[in-house]
């Protein structure tokens, strides 16, 4: 072996061809004689952090090739171009037959701490998020600077264009290997949007373009602010405005944007190409067997002769689409060809409608407590049948219609030959067992409860709930179990026991003691919304304790509750028809629900009440805007005495609405307290309510506006005048293993509560 030499980054000037060794130079040996020789090895020494395969890799040194004049700069180049090192040198050894070549290398010290400091308007999670560093990472200057830059930006998005970021390090007490690393920010002011300018626009002035834009001008109500991803938005949002309105060619030539001399205020200007404004003409197609032309036609959202809205005709080729992807057919191509015809365009469809998806497989994933089979049995989609988009849909609606699920999301894998294999994701929420709480109304005051609740009992999908509820107007007993699949058939059975005291406003107490079964069935006709329940319910009840007021004020009433023979019983059996096609059981944003219950008491069925009572409801629920929810319902119930006529009918049975009563909601009135003395024979409820979500199935609020009464006959009613009506706001609180929590503020329009406001509070029940 031959003394090693060294080559430093300072060699890089070495003569060309020239191979520097130092002792061999003052010797007068020809340095030429290390070129020309066989790399026989290449090592890499100094490594702790950084990847050996890629500093060898970065410099172009392979055993086996002959060591040319340059290799050696090339690869110091390479290997310092990763911005891992700060300091590069290669050594050499001369072998028998060749040159033994060794990297070594110095690293940047390791990252030990990472801090942010003067750091107000973002916090520092955001921050952690953003930067590429973190503990045991290389500290190198580029890597620092990258990160700089990264920061910089992301004040920038926020509006913060004068932030500015200092690096402080500190070397670690006796370890020269690692570094404590301080980014000092400086936020310095938020940058104001001071004014918004367009050119080459002439059918749209600047307001109306600024109207279309998220970023607003620093104004009096106004702050101004300017956020970079919301401004590209912006643009986006002024060229779809332009296509809706038949500009089809519009474009952004440039925009430009300035500050004020303190960067305090930005100025922003668009110059605009409009094009020239076209009409719609006419829609026709080839190639569809699957549907008919009508079926198209029914689709299109554009009218012949009028402006052409691009945002109308992406609507209508989705309409297409979902028509095929509704059979199944995901994989039909739509071919556009656009017609001109001057000022006006027509469009012809070239369709090919491919093979229907099959479905192979279904997984269920995330079901740490439920049994698969509860799932699979709600969906309407089964292995081997068509992949129909209706068909899914459905299917994940009736899945988190059990409730058990906070998400239910679709994904599937493509198959070689076309098919999919469906995965279904679910998350289950989280399932009460014992709860103590309160509850309260304005009817029953404050009540404790003691409940064990155990909703999809053992996973099963069946429901157990004992509660017992406390208080100085109500005390209860509840025991139920519902089975909503008997025997594994879409067949539900419903049991309950219940003993309740009631004081209804110091008037008198009611004691109700009772039980009821009820059956249910899924129906296919006249749709699967449909559902059908025949219950039968036995009840005994007293009062007792009855106010020298009440029967002073009910002297002349001879069906006044004082006047009958205590305790009665109930015997009842009951129907009930509804259609259900909300999308969520709590807090729904589409669909409706459409119900009638009829009940009847005594005659054949023995007991001493013989009545009929019937009630109707209708709800409809539509998202408007974002998530804004409108809701709409209409609530009519009557009741009539078989052979006594009022004599037949119990008090507890008759019609009490008003605050948020069972009977009816109407707010800002108290509850049950609206209608005749002694409660009606008939009910009329109108409900409307704007609901926002501002944390979806957490926190919401309301805008309501409530009217209705309760008669004694039916000529009473009058469609257009004679209700309690009310408006106000509320919000709702979902709270986990209680229920809903919330508060409404209702402002009476009607009667002796007049002009006044009225709390309603409400935890621990449904709404």
């Amino acid at each position: 072996m031959i003394k090693g030499f060294s080559l430093l980054v300072f060699l890089l000037a070495a003569p060309a061809g020239v191979l520097a060794q130092p002792g061999e130079l003052a010797a007068g040996i020809p340095q030429e004689t290390y070129w020309q020789q066989s790399i026989i090895s290449v090592g890499v020494e100094g490594i702790t952090a950084a990847d050996t395969f890629l500093v060898l890799n970065s410099s172009g040194l392979v055993a086996g090739d002959i060591l040319a004049p340059g290799m050696v700069q090339d690869a110091v180049k390479g290997i310092f171009g990763l911005g891992l090192f700060s300091d590069v040198e290669i050594n050499a050894e001369r072998g028998d037959s060749g040159v033994h070549l060794v990297i070594k290398v110095r690293e940047y010290p390791k990252l030990r701490k990472l801090k942010f400091s003067g750091n107000k308007k973002i916090k520092k999670k955001k921050l952690q998020e953003t930067v590429t560093l973190f503990e045991g990472r290389l500290a190198a200057p580029r890597e620092i600077k990258n990160n700089i830059e990264r920061i910089k930006s992301l004040y920038s998005e926020k509006g913060y264009l004068l932030a500015d970021i200092e690096p402080s390090q500190e070397p670690v007490e006796n370890d020269s290997d690692l570094v404590d690393l301080e980014f000092k920010i400086s936020e310095g002011s938020k940058v104001r949007i001071g004014q918004i300018l367009f050119s080459g626009n002439k059918e749209f002035t600047d307001k109306k373009l600024r109207g279309k834009m998220s970023s607003k001008q620093k104004g009096l109500f106004r702050s101004g602010s300017f956020e970079r991803e919301k401004y590209l938005e912006d643009k986006d949002k002024i060229i779809d405005f332009y296509k809706e309105q038949g500009y089809i060619d519009a474009v952004i030539l440039r925009d430009s944007v300035w500050y004020s001399d303190n960067k305090t205020r930005m100025f922003i200007n668009m110059d605009l190409r409009e094009g020239r404004r076209y009409y719609y003409g006419s829609m026709d197609w080839e190639g569809n067997t699957l549907f008919t032309d009508d079926d198209f036609r029914g689709k299109i959202k554009l009218k012949e002769g009028k402006i052409y809205n691009q945002k109308k005709y992406d609507e209508t080729l989705f309409k297409f689409h979902e028509l095929y992807q509704d059979q199944g057919y995901w994989y039909a191509q739509i071919e556009e060809n656009t017609i001109p015809r001057g000022d006006t365009l027509d469009f012809h469809l070239k369709i090919t409608e491919n093979n229907p998806v099959h479905l192979r497989l279904i997984n269920i994933v995330g079901n740490t407590k439920t049994r698969e089979k509860v799932i699979r049995r709600e969906l309407l989609i089964k292995p081997g049948m068509i992949f129909k988009r209706s068909l899914l849909g459905r299917s994940l609606r009736e899945v988190m219609v059990l409730n058990f699920f906070g998400d239910v999301t679709p994904d599937w894998d493509i198959l070689p030959n076309g098919d999919i294999d469906l995965k279904i994701k679910v998350q289950e929420k989280p399932t009460g067992q014992f709860t103590i709480g309160a509850g309260y109304s304005q009817r029953d005051g404050m009540v404790a409860t003691i409940g064990l609740g155990v909703p999809n009992l053992f996973g099963t999908g069946q429901t157990a709930t004992l509660n017992l509820d406390m208080g100085k107007r109500r005390n209860t007993f509840d025991l139920s179990y519902q089975e909503p699949w008997l025997l594994d058939t879409p067949t539900s059975l419903y049991g309950q026991f219940y003993l309740q005291d009631r004081n209804w406003n110091d008037a008198f107490v009611e004691r109700r003691l009772g039980g009821s079964i009820r059956v249910g069935r899924r129906l296919r006709w006249p749709d699967n919304y449909f559902r059908v329940f025949a219950g039968y319910r036995l009840e005994n009840v007293d009062y007792y304790d009855i106010s020298s007021s009440y029967i002073e004020a009910n002297r002349d009433n001879p069906n006044s509750i004082d006047k009958l023979n205590w305790p009665l019983t109930t015997s009842a059996a009951s129907i009930t028809i509804l259609r259900d096609s909300k999308d969520l059981p709590q807090f729904p944003t589409s669909g409706a629900l459409v119900s009638w219950r009829g009940e009847l008491a005594g005659t054949l069925l023995g007991g001493d009440w013989d009545y009929f009572k019937q009630d109707y409801t209708a709800e409809y629920y539509k998202t408007l805007i974002w998530k804004a929810v409108g809701m709409i319902r209409a609530r009519f119930g009557e009741i009539d005495g078989i052979h006594r006529g009022d004599k037949d009918i119990p008090y507890s049975e008759r019609y009490g609405p008003g605050g948020v009563d069972p009977d009816g909601t109407i707010r800002g009135y108290d509850d049950g307290q609206v209608g005749p003395y002694n409660r009606g024979r008939f009910n009329l409820i109108y409900n409307l309510e704007l609901s926002v979500a501002v944390a979806e199935q957490q926190f919401y609020v309301i805008l309501f506006a409530d009217a209705g009464n309760s008669y004694l006959a039916l000529d009473d009613i009058k469609l257009t005048r004679g209700y309690y009506r009310s408006i106000g706001p509320g919000f709702r609180i979902i709270i986990p293993f209680v229920g809903v929590m919330g508060f409404d503020f209702g402002y009476a329009f009607d009667g002796l509560d007049k002009g006044k406001w009225k709390t309603h509070f409400q935890i621990g029940r449904g709404f």
